[in-house]
């Protein structure tokens, strides 16, 4: 059992009678799976259906606490109060308060904590936001190479280290296969442009891919066996890593490479 501090994550309280219906316009999750002790993972989309924001919803009583990538924290609280309009709704940065850390394996309880699986995959543990004050004793402090390790392994994109704000489409980081979004409620900010490419095979998605060799950072062209360029990689950690390739050079391609060392796509 080992314990992975995530101080590139912050906390915003969201408070108001209005907060569930307003939540239900814009994300691309559905609100009503959140109740109690549940949590849903979800986007907020540009209104050309491109990734700007993901984030953890938690209910906590008659508020939603929502968990986000701290660099796009104030952009976030920005954005949902500039769409609130005319509803009731409060929207509070709480970091100072409270830390965001991941309990891999096993569970522990955490006084004042609220925990909670994560929703993507089994596998990336149990998300816990605790007072900053609190001490999780009698436990292993990971580090966060391990819990990127795991993620990567397991195909799960994140929206900081892995789709690009105003440029990437949700479908083709496979957050549906993820619990991310659903085709099944109504309108949200990019739905159409969502739906459209729901019913269209994909011309890029992402894959894990491997090498013999450590893979290079997020950005690196990745080639074929003509030196034809066919996507890029995403994140990466040691020899593994994710990577946004075009589909049918995939399917018509004997080789992959990334600078010069071969690549393999991980079934």
């Amino acid at each position: 059992m080992s314990y992975v501090p995530l101080p590139n994550r912050g906390v915003i309280l969201l408070q108001g009678p209005d907060i569930r219906d307003f939540l239900q316009g814009i994300i691309t999750n559905d609100i009503t799976k959140l109740q109690d002790k549940q949590v849903i993972y979800s986007l907020l989309l540009s209104s050309q259906g491109r990734y700007l924001y993901d984030f953890f919803l938690i209910q906590k009583g008659k508020n939603i606490l929502l968990e986000c990538e701290k660099e796009y924290l104030l952009e976030i609280i920005e954005k949902l109060n500039l769409l609130k309009t005319y509803l009731k709704v409060k929207i509070r940065d709480i970091s100072e308060k409270y830390k965001v850390g991941v309990m891999l394996s096993n569970s522990k309880e955490v006084e004042n904590a609220v925990t909670f699986a994560d929703p993507r995959h089994k596998l990336l543990g149990i998300r816990i936001i605790s007072p900053v004050e609190s001490e999780i004793e009698d436990i292993e402090v990971g580090n966060f190479e391990k819990y990127e390790q795991v993620r990567i392994q397991n195909l799960v994109a994140s929206g900081a280290q892995d789709m690009i704000q105003n440029k990437s489409f949700p479908l083709q980081f496979m957050i549906d296969k993820i619990g991310g979004l659903t085709f099944n409620k109504g309108c949200y900010i990019g739905q159409e442009v969502v739906a459209r490419m729901h019913r269209m095979p994909l011309r890029k998605k992402i894959y894990l891919v491997a090498s013999k060799h450590k893979i290079p950072t997020a950005g690196t062209k990745v080639t074929n066996d003509k030196q034809q360029e066919i996507g890029e990689l995403r994140s990466s950690i040691n020899n593994i890593g994710i990577a946004l390739l075009n589909v049918e050079d995939v399917n018509n391609t004997d080789a992959l490479f990334i600078d010069d060392a071969e690549i393999e796509i991980q079934n």
